[in-house]
């Protein structure tokens, strides 16, 4: 590929952060470049001018972004949840969530959803089952979204159709929900 074949591509998308397919990365996993325009990091601590100007590139997997991130999520990600200079990292998915949890008294703040790590979200998923008051929203990659809840029995509604599951199926739909494909 020539250098500057995805110029207009990397620099005109007004999105924070993106994925451009069609990378990989000989004896990695990585199969997209992440791109983070210069609001959205802080590459440069010392240096606030050159952050003004510069885009950050770098190898990423296509769980770990949207494409529809605001700046203000597109630097949480950035700065906090993927390690871009860690060659031998493992996929940090998009896991955003909202949800309630009266049992336990945890839960999101206010309106605002708020990213989670798989492990995280697994662990909160299973702390909502038995509580029919409790929610949990869910949002990935794809820009996919649903709601489960408990009510005897797990059920989870993509805003059309909803689907009954068990304490083991729930574990495997959250896994697929946001694993790469």
């Amino acid at each position: 590929m020539r250098e500057r074949e995805r110029e207009a591509e990397v620099i005109d998308r007004p999105e924070p952060l993106i994925a451009l397919p069609g990378f990989s990365c000989l004896g990695r996993d990585f199969d997209v470049v992440g791109r983070i325009r210069p609001q959205a990091h802080r590459l440069f601590p010392r240096d606030p001018d050159l952050n003004s100007v510069v885009f950050g590139i770098f190898p990423a997997y296509s769980s770990e972004i949207s494409d529809t991130e605001s700046v203000d999520q597109a630097s949480e990600r950035f700065g906090r949840m993927l390690k871009v200079s860690d060659l031998n990292r493992m996929p940090s998915p998009y896991v955003l969530v909202r949800f309630s949890n009266p049992k336990s008294g945890a839960g999101t703040i206010g309106e605002l959803p708020v990213f989670v790590s798989p492990d995280y979200f697994v662990h909160e998923l299973r702390d909502l089952e038995g509580v029919e008051a409790a929610r949990l929203e869910l949002w990935n990659h794809r820009n996919e979204k649903w709601r489960v809840r408990w009510d005897g029995d797990w059920r989870v509604s993509d805003g059309g159709q909803e689907i009954r599951m068990t304490g083991d199926e729930i574990v495997l739909w959250a896994a697929a929900v946001i694993s790469e494909r």
